[in-house]
């Protein structure tokens, strides 16, 4: 008899919670430390436990790599991507005992696929740079792939699972899902561990039901999607965003007004894309500019209508910001919003003149238009259980940490361009952009070209979340998860890589985990 929902006991998630306190603090050896706290991240429930389990990778941190000429390949994987996953800046030169004398990694490690698995997630935290962490890619994913045919069927869906898409780019939620269904399968399973994390899971989701609820009649009772009929209409879809970025109970609240924010994203990039003449889309920019609810007179109805309520929606953002922290961000909101809409005008500018600009004047606009740049703006307000003035300035101007994001999306977005996107309305992509300068190439040069700078970014988003960093790890966290988001979205389309957006979206917010007994 499965243990579901309905058997939620709030006394034994308490009494549960404190024993898995003591038991991470109470894990002496290093290893079975690792282990343990390797299985809290993937089973979803590690945010429980952020000081015990900060405690204990200190620990493991500073004891350093000494002694471990014995160890597994296996460990020092798993050591090296736990402490990068937590910001520490440790060297990838630990990989170098498992080469052999010209360099390359010894290929009797072949053998051992749970080592060999272990590198692999590993390697997806590399910076630029790194040659090593490049190496261990290759050489991980060659033999990953080769191992197959060998392997006892739990292995090999493990394997499959990780080679479809690594662990650092699968969005958490989804993970902790998927893992909560390994765990059971495994007959040496801690019972405790994983009744928490079906518990959590499932008290998380019913939040996030309520929240689906609320957005979509606010979404309902504002009429856009009857007005606007030539917008996307995903509100759903749109509600990912802020439960991906950050999916904790503590930020109810503001993952509701986030989605707002989302949907007004891409409300305006249609109206941009595929309904404004150029003429009123200048006099929509100009308004957003001045930022007055009483500029609007000369805008179309349907604008006029858009700009109102988007004025509403920030000002309810900004009192909210005010009240919890203290802050006047209004000007950032402001600033946020007119940037995207000036990058959105010269993508139309673009479009009605025929123009086709450079890959680097083409990207350089393209992170703005993406609408990260915004999302992450209000996320790192709405979402954070901090906000300090010095956090707003640093989150307002473009800093990597939110480039890399940007940039991970909008090339993304020009590799799954549809003809359904472009009959809708056409913009030059970076592959277009690509081949124009680059008259040689063909085009599949030009997406895997695109392909390595995706690849590019990530290193350098994984080099931001390293200490000493500028932001709080809450909020790299944010920028991690959003480009994850990016990732298994337009992969799964892409490369036909594990279920579409919308099955995922159904599975996580309407599919209810229980336990086996």
């Amino acid at each position: 008899m499965g243990k579901g929902p309905a058997d939620f006991n709030i006394s034994r998630f308490y009494n549960l919670k404190k024993k898995l306190m003591k038991m991470i603090s109470a894990t002496i050896d290093d290893i079975e430390a690792m282990v343990l706290i390797d299985n809290i991240q993937r089973l979803g429930i590690s945010y429980h436990f952020d000081v015990e389990i900060r405690e204990r990778l200190e620990c493991i941190y500073k004891g350093g790599f000494v002694g471990d000429c014995d160890a597994e390949l296996y460990v020092v994987s798993l050591r090296f991507r736990l402490l990068r996953q937590h910001g520490y800046r440790v060297s990838s030169d630990v990989f170098n005992k498992f080469k052999d004398e010209s360099g390359n990694f010894n290929s009797c490690l072949s053998k051992d696929v749970i080592g060999i698995l272990s590198l692999y997630e590993a390697s997806h935290l590399g910076i630029q740079g790194e040659e090593y962490m490049d190496e261990a890619l290759a050489f991980s994913l060659k033999h990953l792939k080769a191992s197959g045919s060998r392997l006892e069927p739990e292995l090999a869906k493990t394997v499959k699972h990780a080679l479809e898409l690594p662990m650092h780019f699968r969005m958490p939620r989804l993970e902790s899902m998927y893992y909560i269904k390994v765990s059971e399968r495994d007959l040496g399973r801690n019972q405790d561990l994983l009744e928490f994390a079906v518990m959590d899971f499932n008290m998380v989701q019913a939040m996030h039901k309520q929240e689906l609820k609320e957005v979509t009649r606010w979404w309902r009772d504002l009429g856009l999607a009857d007005m606007l009929t030539f917008a996307r209409d995903k509100i759903h879809e749109w509600f990912m965003w802020p439960v991906v970025i950050s999916s904790e109970s503590e930020f109810s609240v503001g993952r509701v007004d986030l989605t707002k924010v989302v949907a007004f994203i891409h409300i305006i990039d249609d109206i941009y894309d595929i309904y404004g003449t150029l003429d009123e889309l200048q006099q929509f920019t100009d308004a957003i500019k001045r930022w007055d609810p009483m500029v609007t007179r000369g805008l179309p109805e349907y604008m006029k209508t858009c700009y109102l309520v988007l004025y509403d929606v920030a000002s309810d953002i900004s009192f909210k910001i005010f009240k919890n922290h203290g802050l006047n961000v209004m000007g950032h909101l402001r600033q946020a919003w007119t940037s995207l809409c000036e990058a959105f005008l010269v993508e139309a500018t673009w479009f009605n003149c025929g123009y086709v600009p450079s890959k680097e004047e083409y990207l350089k606009n393209g992170v703005t238009s993406s609408g990260v740049h915004v999302a992450l703006v209000h996320a790192f307000l709405l979402l954070s259980p901090h906000v300090t003035r010095e956090t707003v300035e640093l989150a307002s101007h473009n800093s990597q940490l939110i480039l890399s994001p940007a940039s991970i999306l909008r090339l993304w977005d020009d590799l799954s361009a549809t003809v359904d996107e472009k009959e809708r309305g056409y913009d030059p992509s970076y592959i277009e952009c690509y081949i124009k300068q680059h008259k040689d190439e063909t085009e599949e040069n030009a997406k895997q070209h695109t392909r390595d700078l995706i690849a590019t970014m990530w290193k350098k988003l994984n080099q931001e979340c390293l200490d000493p960093s500028p932001f709080p790890h809450s909020i790299t966290k944010m920028a991690l998860n959003s480009s994850r988001m990016v990732q298994v979205m337009y992969q799964s389309e892409i490369d036909s890589v594990g279920s579409t957006l919308k099955d995922q979206m159904k599975s996580l917010l309407l599919e209810p985990m229980s336990l086996n007994s």
